[in-house]
């Protein structure tokens, strides 16, 4: 139930950050969301849903980490995966072809995928990953819609666009709830490696240029604060669900 609340909410944040006017959202401000959410990914992936899957199979979890992240790598460096990164860096100019869409989807979809995957983790791992995942589709939808207005597309175009992207992330999330159900140890392991892997990716690639450029050092207090109080999850009650 709460899977599907979350769900939900992710899919209905992507339209309420795509009709926030660009006058309100500062980039500066979008720095401080994106270094919250890397602190959650992180804190979750290594304290919560990477642990869980090497104690399952200690090989398979941590080469499936490393491929997840390999992968993310390789589809950002051929097409745009997140057009987050693409509005904060104020290009000028944003190409959204049909090679670029499929990868955003794509993204979304994992999105959803991984979310499922990390309940299996714990109630509390899969929250934490819940609300960074919410936060992030907010931003999705402000920077997709902003960027897709940069590139003429009319209206209509934009928010049947937005809709594609969006639902993809509740499409990932039914897709793997489906296949969760008594899972072997070793495919349970695989799959919380997955996720783990894709999250340190998200979350390096948040964080790591605001380390590099120092253009805002409260983007580093806020990724430090979400980084140490979700790593506090570890003190709670594990449930799994």
């Amino acid at each position: 139930m709460i899977l599907v609340l979350i769900a939900a909410l992710a899919f209905g944040m992507t339209f309420v950050g795509g009709m926030v006017p660009s006058a309100v959202v500062t980039r500066v401000g979008m720095r401080r969301l994106f270094a919250v959410r890397a602190g959650i990914l992180l804190a979750v992936a290594f304290t919560e849903i990477l642990p869980e899957g090497l104690a399952l199979d200690r090989a398979l979890a941590g080469w499936t980490a490393l491929g997840a992240f390999g992968l993310l790598y390789a589809l950002g460096s051929l097409a745009m995966l997140d057009t987050c990164p693409e509005y904060l860096q104020e290009c000028r100019v944003h190409y959204l072809g049909a090679a670029a869409l499929l990868a955003l989807s794509l993204h979304s979809f994992l999105d959803g995928f991984n979310l499922s995957v990390s309940f299996g983790a714990g109630q509390a791992a899969g929250v934490a990953v819940g609300a960074a995942v919410v936060l992030h589709k907010a931003a999705d939808g402000f920077t997709l819609t902003s960027l897709l207005r940069q590139s003429g597309l009319s209206a209509a175009r934009t928010w049947t666009t937005l809709a594609f992207v969006a639902a993809a992330t509740p499409l990932g999330c039914a897709l793997s709830s489906l296949g969760l159900a008594d899972l072997p140890p070793r495919a349970e392991a695989a799959l919380l490696g997955f996720a783990a892997g894709s999250f340190v990716h998200i979350g390096a690639t948040d964080v790591l240029p605001l380390v590099h450029r120092r253009e805002d050092r409260l983007s580093i207090l806020f990724f430090a604060l979400a980084l140490a109080g979700v790593s506090l999850l570890k003190f709670l009650p594990r449930g799994h669900g």
